[in-house]
């Protein structure tokens, strides 16, 4: 009896522990929306830091509530902010392989620039850029603040 209740209490302890329900946005490319604090790193003049990065790697990608996110969260903060969409390929040594790569990307860019655009951010406050990259593996798209 003893050992049936301790089971009990473990498995009601795990459930509400702040475990998290796994469904089909658990292993997905959704972005997560950055922490404040990496919004006042990317937001800093001459920031590496992206605001955003979204991942193409094959998974369904929903990623307009998260990029709202962090774009009002850049825009309360930051209102004059420029942004540069970089899109980035893994480098494979062969520009005109890493051309193509960009390339498949245009549809994604012109969608993202879309997004941004629905979110308030002006066209002439978006500036778009394209590059391959060692160590990246699949296809990305950061936005960076200027």
């Amino acid at each position: 009896m003893k050992r049936g209740c301790l089971a009990l209490a473990a498995a009601l302890g795990l459930l509400s522990g702040g475990c998290k329900i796994i469904d089909q946005t658990t292993f997905g490319a959704k972005p997560e929306p950055p922490p404040p604090d990496l919004i006042a790193e990317a937001l800093k003049p001459g920031s590496t830091l992206p605001l955003v990065a979204i991942r193409f790697d094959g998974t369904p990608i929903n990623y307009d509530a998260a990029l709202k996110n962090a774009l009002d969260m850049a825009q309360t903060r930051k209102p004059d902010a420029k942004y540069r969409v970089v899109t980035v390929v893994p480098e494979t040594g062969d520009p005109a392989k890493d051309s193509a790569a960009i390339e498949k990307g245009t549809y994604d860019v012109l969608r993202l620039e879309d997004a941004m655009m629905s979110d308030g951010i002006r066209f002439d406050d978006i500036s778009v850029a394209a590059r391959a990259e060692k160590g990246v593996t699949a296809r990305e798209i950061r936005i960076y603040v200027q």
